[in-house]
């Protein structure tokens, strides 16, 4: 894996080159890295649709999160009566997958005991069933409010560990090996992005924000070599004078 900061200068890099312009305000290692965030998007809702795995180079791991009890009104989950135990964490932004696909994991702080994710909207009818209120169950309300309704056992819990796909990975706090809390660094941790999805990325970019596209170059020199890894070829329509 690599950091965002190097998927950027490479694709920088492959512009200028094939480009022929050093100059382009558009070739700015913000842009380029707001690109990459918004397609590394894009290629997980495609390249995870119909059933497909999640690459585990995606997820990112919270740690442990300490839990708040909250009134029953405030939960905003139907079916939920007075004097119930609710508790909430409020989480980074996930990733708008459809049916909670980003949310990869929610359970107890040994990271193998998994609470039962749920929509909110059925909590009412999965409830009622006749085993519905053995299990703790996680339901998430928008994009970062996370809630846990325990059983009976689970009534004390304090603390749980999620894990998932975050629509910005620099919201995610890392953790060295004492536990200390640190703050993302996109110069020097590596960006959650699998190098199966980088073609995707980069192709996108180079397509649809500059009109160019990836060629392999023939052996010219004919040692069994490519001359360049790749050149791009210009498709934009030149001006009208």
């Amino acid at each position: 894996m690599a950091t965002l900061q190097e998927h950027a200068y490479n694709i920088r890099n492959l512009l200028r080159n094939g480009l022929g312009t050093s100059d382009d305000d558009r070739l700015s290692i913000r842009n380029i890295s707001f690109w990459i965030k918004g397609y590394r998007a894009k290629a997980i809702e495609v390249l995870t649709d119909y059933g497909k795995n999640i690459d585990q180079s995606l997820v990112q791991d919270l740690g442990v999160l300490e839990l708040i009890e909250v009134d029953a009104a405030e939960s905003c989950i139907p079916g939920i009566e007075w004097g119930c135990n609710v508790k909430k964490v409020k989480i980074p932004e996930l990733l708008d997958l459809p049916k909670n696909r980003s949310l990869t994991f929610v359970g107890k702080i040994d990271k193998m005991t998994p609470i039962k994710i749920d929509d909110s909207d059925t909590i009412q009818y999965k409830a009622a069933t006749k085993f519905g209120h053995l299990f703790t169950r996680a339901y998430m309300i928008g994009d970062t409010n996370l809630y846990i309704m325990p059983n009976s056992e689970d009534e004390q819990i304090k603390y749980i560990n999620v894990r998932g796909v975050f629509e910005e990975p620099e919201d995610v706090k890392i953790y060295d090996e004492d536990c200390n809390e640190r703050c993302f660094n996109t110069e020097t941790d590596n960006y959650p992005l699998p190098m199966s999805y980088y073609d995707f990325i980069v192709t996108n970019i180079l397509q649809k924000e500059f009109g160019v596209i990836l060629r392999t170059q023939n052996d010219e020199l004919n040692n069994s070599r490519q001359d360049n890894e790749t050149a791009i070829q210009d498709t934009r329509r030149p001006e009208a004078n």
